[in-house]
């Protein structure tokens, strides 16, 4: 409704005007307090999902001694990580990967993105990362290798242990 700012206004006009401008208020604020509840939804639910619990741990937990015949299928060193490891160590050593075993592998907590392994002038994630330790022979030489869950991550702890 325009008002005709020379034209006598009446009281139905300024009732009528002063009830639009509320019901525009009440949508403002009602949109407005709808995103901010979206925002914090959003919010908590990114940072408990991205978010892990940091705990300091040292270089690494856990014993070496666990056998390849595991007690349960996550004690079982994934494909993946074994594929990954043999595939290094044969590029590496230029041995046919054939002539590669695992001989041992342990599940282990590292205590940051280097996998306790940093090179020089290397900068790693302060995070833990939980992975494992593998260790591959050919029939005379050990190799030890430390890699994340994925094997995306692997690192030579030692080019030889005989």
């Amino acid at each position: 409704m325009k008002i005709n700012i020379y034209a006598p206004v009446t009281t139905t006009q300024v009732k009528f005007a002063h009830v639009n401008y509320r019901i525009a208020i009440f949508k403002l604020v009602r949109r407005s307090f709808t995103c901010l509840i979206f925002a914090v939804g959003l919010f908590l639910g990114l940072s408990t999902s991205f978010m892990p619990s940091a705990v300091a741990a040292p270089s690494y937990v856990g014993d070496f001694t666990q056998n390849m015949e595991a007690s349960s299928p996550s004690d079982r060193l994934p494909p993946k990580v074994a594929k990954a490891v043999l595939a290094d160590l044969a590029k590496l050593q230029k041995i046919p990967p054939e002539k590669l075993k695992i001989i041992k592998y342990s599940q282990e907590s590292w205590s940051d993105g280097c996998l306790g392994l940093p090179q020089p002038e290397e900068i790693c994630s302060q995070a833990i990362v939980e992975g494992w330790r593998v260790v591959v022979s050919n029939g005379s030489q050990e190799w030890v290798y430390r890699t994340d869950n994925r094997g995306r991550n692997i690192r030579l702890e030692t080019l030889n242990v005989s």
